[in-house]
C-alpha cells in the first residue's frame, strides 16, 4: 500500500517512484535520520526542546563528523531541521491531542497509509501536523494537493468534530503552511490522479 508521505514525495519531485514489492530496504544513512527525527519530535512534545535535541544529536553520534561529506551534511540538516520545527511549533502554540496517529483511507486508485505527527486542538476542533523531513520542497501550489489525503483522513479519524487546518511542514527548509481542510478536500481528484501514476 502506497503511503500519503510517498504520494507527497511525488508531488513534490515529478518522476519519483516507491519502492516495489521486494526492493531491496534503502540503506540506514537514507532512513536512520527521518526515524529518528521523528522520535525527536514525539520527544519535543513530551519532554521538551532540550530533551528532544540531546536525544537526536545523541541519536545522530558520530554522523554529525562522518568522513563522508553527504552523511555528515544529512545529520546537519537533521539537527538544524528540528531546531527550525520547535521555533514554528512555539510560534504555533496550539496543544498536542495525539501524537504519531495511523490511519489508512481510500481513493478511487487504491487505499493510502496515513501517518500525522500530531493531531492538535484547535479552538473546539482539531487539526492535523505532517513533517516531513527528506530534502525536496513543496510550493504554495502543491501544498493544497499534499493535505488532500490527510485531510480525507482526519475528518474519518474525527468525524464528531470539526477539522481545521492540515499543517504541512517541510522542517530542513523550515516551511510551514497550514492548509484549510475544506480547501485541501478539493484537491483530492489531483491527488488521487497522483496515487493512479504511482
Amino acid at each position: 500500500m502506497v503511503s500519503a508521505l510517498q504520494i507527497s514525495r511525488a508531488i513534490r519531485e515529478p518522476g519519483y517512484r516507491p519502492p516495489g514489492p521486494g526492493s531491496a530496504p534503502p540503506p540506514p544513512f537514507l532512513t536512520k535520520p527521518t526515524t529518528v527525527a521523528r522520535a525527536a519530535v514525539r520527544a519535543y512534545h513530551r519532554s521538551g526542546a532540550g530533551a528532544a535535541t540531546s536525544y537526536l544529536a545523541g541519536s545522530l553520534g558520530g554522523w554529525l563528523d562522518h568522513p563522508n561529506k553527504s552523511m555528515a551534511g544529512n545529520a546537519r540538516n537533521t539537527l538544524d531541521g528540528l531546531a527550525n520545527y520547535i521555533s514554528a511549533d512555539r510560534e504555533d502554540g496550539r496543544a498536542t491531542r495525539t501524537l504519531d496517529t495511523n490511519t489508512a483511507v481510500t481513493l478511487a486508485a487504491g487505499d493510502v497509509k496515513v501517518r500525522f505527527d500530531l493531531v492538535l486542538n484547535d479552538g473546539s476542533g482539531v487539526a492535523g501536523r505532517v513533517v516531513l523531513w527528506d530534502g525536496p520542497d513543496f510550493s504554495d501550489k502543491d501544498a493544497p494537493v499534499i493535505a488532500a489525503i490527510y485531510a480525507q483522513a482526519l475528518t474519518a479519524l474525527h468525524p464528531a468534530t470539526t477539522a481545521t487546518t492540515i499543517g504541512i511542514w517541510q522542517a530542513r527548509r523550515g516551511h510551514v503552511m497550514e492548509i484549510p481542510v475544506a480547501a485541501a478536500l478539493q484537491r483530492l481528484p489531483t491527488a488521487n490522479a497522483v496515487l493512479a501514476r504511482l
